[in-house]
């Protein structure tokens, strides 16, 4: 079934769930000492699998905005369409993008856009309907910016991940005609904006949703788990850019807080807030919404916001059962 829905004035918003992988903490930040890790494994259980190895969801997004529907990124794929990908990070198990669209009322033909939030290999993977085929979505338009089109094309893309993926996933879009480059931020709805966040790739963008004076972030992969919002200043180790990657996540971070905008970070279930304790920045999850109990008197005071969700007493620790920090779905 479909994931966890956010609204944003008119606008929708749904997680859908295409698959996850497991990946080591020691190849994914390898600058990143292992007891570092272990303060946000106690918060963010569900961002890990073991102690050792960061849990990776490939998430995908359906937005409905001014009659429109939109489809961010197209998840890792299948066999049939991303073989490669699908074999190297999800041991050959197909995702579940096309059902999880389904339970959402959605089928591949009533898709007017897919934004691509940046060309590596699992974030395109239902491009085509199968390797080298035609458009899954036969209505839409294919957006991105243009700058990833030039850096990970063949041969490129066998020399930086090993896997063959372009041909497969990106190059027939150009030949059936559906790309819209983009070189900057550009509207696709009035309440919904790309924007440029660099340093993941060159080309890199999220989607910015304004609507009746609330606001979202969609992120593409300028962060890849909630310990980020706390030290934005962990490189990931696919990060191109790594210095444009920390000033990206920064200014993002500032941007949300100063704007109490909720965000998707794609790569780890939900949508959260960021909020402060203790003059440090986390990201408190808000969808989906779990009921607040209160295991301490002085947590029962502004039990609705999202910031006064953490446990007052001293030990810091979560009430529970209450607002999960971005729960998985």
């Amino acid at each position: 079934m479909a994931g966890a829905k956010l609204t944003v004035g008119n606008v929708e918003i749904i997680a859908l769930h295409d698959n996850e992988a497991a990946l080591p903490l020691a190849m994914t930040f390898p600058d990143v000492p292992p007891e570092a890790w272990t303060s946000y494994q106690q918060k963010y259980p569900e961002g890990f699998n073991a102690t050792d190895n960061l849990r990776i969801h490939f998430e995908c997004y359906l937005i409905r905005s001014a009659g429109q529907t939109i489809l961010m990124d197209t998840g890792a794929g299948s066999m049939a369409t991303n073989p490669g990908t699908v074999s190297a990070f999800a041991g050959g198990t197909d995702g579940r993008l096309l059902d999880e669209l389904q339970a959402a009322g959605v089928s591949p033909g009533d898709v007017d856009t897919v934004f691509l939030s940046h060309l590596h290999p699992a974030h395109v993977g239902w491009n085509l309907t199968q390797a080298g085929g035609s458009p899954t979505f036969p209505s839409a338009r294919y957006v991105f910016h243009q700058a990833d089109w030039e850096i990970f094309r063949t041969p490129k893309d066998q020399e930086i991940f090993g896997l063959t993926f372009w041909e497969e996933t990106l190059a027939p879009l150009e030949s059936h005609g559906v790309i819209d480059f983009l070189a900057g931020e550009h509207a696709l709805t009035s309440e919904i904006t790309a924007i440029p966040t660099p340093g993941h790739t060159p080309g890199s963008m999220s989607l910015a949703v304004v609507s009746s004076g609330e606001r979202a972030y969609i992120m593409g992969d300028v962060f890849h788990g909630p310990a980020q919002v706390t030290e934005p200043e962990w490189v990931f180790s696919f990060d191109a850019e790594p210095v444009v990657a920390v000033q990206t996540r920064t200014g993002m971070l500032e941007r949300s807080e100063s704007e109490n905008a909720t965000l998707a970070i794609c790569h780890h279930s939900g949508f959260g807030k960021v909020m402060r304790a203790e003059g440090r920045r986390y990201c408190l999850g808000i969808y989906p919404p779990l009921p607040f109990q209160n295991c301490h008197p002085e947590c029962s005071e502004g039990s609705q916001g999202f910031s006064e969700n953490i446990c007052k007493a001293e030990s810091r620790q979560r009430c529970k059962p209450q607002t999960a920090l971005l729960k998985l779905t």
